[in-house]
Parts: C-alpha cells; sequence; structure tokens
C-alpha cells in the first residue's frame, strides 16, 4: 500500500471545547455541567462552528431513552436550557458505540438509532438556524426493512446536504455458508452492510450502499471536505478475518462510492467485533484525518488510538501514529479539525474515552499540529 511522507509535533489545542465538557455529577472546577435532572446522561456528541457549539447527548431514566441538544453562542462556555430532540418520547437506544450524533451547519441536524416495533432504525430531526426546537422527526431510510441497523454517524455539507452513514443488517441472512459466513461466527453468520445516505435541502433523498460484509457492532464515520467530496469510514473484516479500518470517497454527492483504501494493515485478527470504531474529519485544506483504535503493537495487551492522513482525497493514507497516553484505556475516539488553509497548518485534536466512564470521555485528549509542504506552499 502506498504512504505518504509527513512530519508531526504537539501544538495548542484545536477545539479546547473538547477537554471542558463533562456530563452528570463531577467535573473538574473548569468545566461545563450538562444533563437532564432524574436521568442518567450520556453519549455525549457535540459540533462547533465559530463561537457556536452545540451538545447532544442521551438523557436514560428507569422506563424511557430521550435525546437532548443544548447551545451555546459563546465557545462552550456557558449553554441554554437542553431541548429535547425526540419529539416521540423514549424514541431512542442509546449504548457505547451508538451515541447520537450532531452536525452544524445550516442549522442542526441530529440522529440517533430507535427501536419501533421491534425494529431498529435510524432517526433524524432538525433545528432550522438561529432555533432551538427540532421539527418532528423522520426515518433516514426505508421503512419495514428487518436486521439490525445503527451505529450511525453524520456530517453536514457546505451545500446544506446531509450526510448518515450507518450499519444495515437488511440482507443479514443473504449468505450464510462458505468463507463470507466463517468471518462472522462471533454474530451467528449475520452480515453487516455500510450504508450512506443524502439528504439534500430540497427535500431529495439519496441512498447507497457503501461496502458489504463490514465489521459488526463498530461505529461508522461520514465526513465532507471542502470540494464536496464526501468520506466515509468504518472498520471492515480483511481475509481471513482481520478487523482494519476503511475508508470510502465518493465525488458524486454520495450517489456512488469508490472502492474501499486500507488505512493501515493492523493485523488485528478477531472472531468478534471490536465494538470500537473510527472517527473522521476533513479539515479546510481538503487533508483528510482519521483516529482509529486497534491492538497496540509490540504483543503487549491493551489497544492504543492511532491517527492518519490523506493528502490525496482518501486514495492512500500516511503511517498511523499512535497518539493516546498508551495505557491500554483509551476508546471510542472522537476527531475535530481545525485551522485555515492559509495559516500554513491544520489542527486536529483526538478526544478517547476511557474504560472509567462516560464522564471522563473528553479529559483524554491529544492536539496534532501538522506543518505541510507542497502543495499549499
Amino acid at each position: 500500500m502506498a504512504r505518504q511522507p509527513g512530519g508531526r509535533t504537539r501544538a495548542m489545542a484545536g477545539v479546547a471545547v473538547l477537554a471542558t465538557l463533562a456530563l452528570g455529577s463531577g467535573g473538574s472546577a473548569d468545566s461545563v455541567r450538562l444533563g437532564v435532572g432524574g436521568a442518567v446522561n450520556s453519549g455525549v456528541s457535540l459540533a462547533a462552528a465559530g463561537s457556536e457549539v452545540v451538545v447532544t447527548w442521551a438523557a436514560r431514566s428507569a422506563s424511557t431513552t430521550d435525546i437532548y441538544a443544548a447551545w451555546s453562542r459563546d465557545g462552550g462556555a456557558s449553554f441554554g436550557t437542553p431541548a429535547r430532540v425526540n419529539d416521540v418520547a423514549g424514541d431512542a437506544r442509546v449504548s457505547g458505540e451508538q451515541a447520537p450524533r450532531v452536525a452544524l451547519g445550516a442549522g442542526v441536524e441530529v440522529v440517533w438509532v430507535s427501536r419501533q416495533g421491534g425494529a431498529s432504525v435510524v432517526r433524524a430531526a432538525k433545528a432550522r438556524a438561529g432555533e432551538q426546537r427540532f421539527a418532528p422527526a423522520t426515518t433516514v431510510h426505508a421503512a419495514n426493512l428487518t436486521g439490525a441497523r445503527g451505529w450511525a454517524s453524520l456530517a453536514m455539507g457546505r451545500d446544506a446536504t446531509v450526510h448518515v452513514a450507518w450499519l444495515d443488517g437488511r440482507d443479514a441472512h443473504a449468505q450464510s455458508t462458505g468463507a463470507a459466513a466463517d468471518k462472522h461466527s462471533g454474530h451467528k453468520g449475520m452480515r453487516q452492510d455500510l450504508f450512506q445516505a443524502a439528504l439534500r435541502p430540497d427535500g431529495t433523498h439519496a441512498e447507497a450502499r457503501v461496502a458489504t460484509d463490514v465489521c459488526f457492532c463498530c461505529k461508522t464515520g461520514v465526513a465532507t471536505g471542502p470540494d464536496g467530496t464526501v468520506y466515509v469510514a468504518w472498520r471492515h473484516i480483511y481475509p481471513p478475518n482481520l478487523r482494519d479500518v476503511a475508508v470510502a470517497r465518493s465525488s458524486d454527492g454520495g450517489r456512488t462510492f469508490a472502492p474501499p483504501v486500507r488505512v493501515s494493515e493492523d493485523g488485528w485478527a478477531l472472531d468478534g467485533c471490536p465494538d470500537d470504531g473510527p472517527s473522521i474529519a476533513v479539515d479546510a485544506r481538503g487533508v483528510v484525518h482519521i483516529a482509529w483504535p486497534t491492538l497496540a503493537p509490540g504483543g503487549g495487551a491493551g489497544k492504543g488510538i492511532f491517527h492518519s492522513y490523506s493528502t490525496d482525497g482518501g486514495r492512500t493514507f500516511a503511517p498511523g501514529v499512535r497518539v493516546d497516553d498508551a495505557t491500554g484505556a483509551a476508546a471510542h475516539p472522537q476527531l475535530a479539525a481545525a485551522g485555515e488553509p492559509s495559516s500554513g497548518t491544520s489542527r486536529v485534536r483526538s478526544a478517547a474515552a476511557s474504560a472509567r466512564g462516560p464522564s471522563r470521555a473528553t479529559r483524554r485528549s491529544r492536539p496534532l499540529r501538522l506543518p505541510w509542504a507542497s502543495p499549499w506552499s
């Protein structure tokens, strides 16, 4: 696999809010406490544009789970009263890799997983720019599908098109014999495929199958570049049974996708799902950044969080560099990119949740400063 050169040095935080939010009780003196009283608050996701920050999370009571969002107009220093996102009470199902996701652009869009009539569905709701209330939710995909689905991700393009990626088991029993079934032995032979839907401002909807036979329960990632290219990231299953991360690109707004590119050959053989997927972001220069968990090298126990980037539109990726603190406890990375094309640098911050609980999820983070040369110099 072709690789790209490039240096990495540390720098100041690109998105400081990633290191200052906490859910529930506790937290340091400089943290902002968010939550809904009388509920267990978890699964935080955030988006920022300038001084506007939107945070979304799940609030679970004894019998129901709802999705909430809160707005900040001062860069995360303070937040308004949380608003419920889902119009149908209890219309959410949340787990570690199935948190709600939020995107900020021409308004605010939130996606989450629900269970309706015994079936898993991916739901979305939108708040118009300047408003802090959400329209009734819609289902992203076709109705009455069989199989499990979820592990969704979300991005909003400059043209206000919303891109949602998710894992879908509508064809879970389409193949149940041979090598393809063997690699899904940890999930009783069922398969998951990767889908992406483009929800356009004019109300039209385009759905594409990005890949088949992917890792069953790792979260997906989706991002858009300044030129409109759409990138989807996920954990794929490579022969004989290696759980490595892949990226596919679309140059037609998400209607079709090129074949997947393997980001790194990590050699993680596993008869099951790591339940820990990638995160992807594109900076202002169009550089594609990806963070993912995998087994730490050297035969030691535990996982590590690695970062790589692509300067050629996701066709090749630089060798991965470990960015966690090497304790083996980091998981569930979230990646954000900041910086302007004229600055000479792009800044990336990767925050990883530890095994010690969701309230610590944003307190471990590592900024990366990447000094670019040609073709931008």
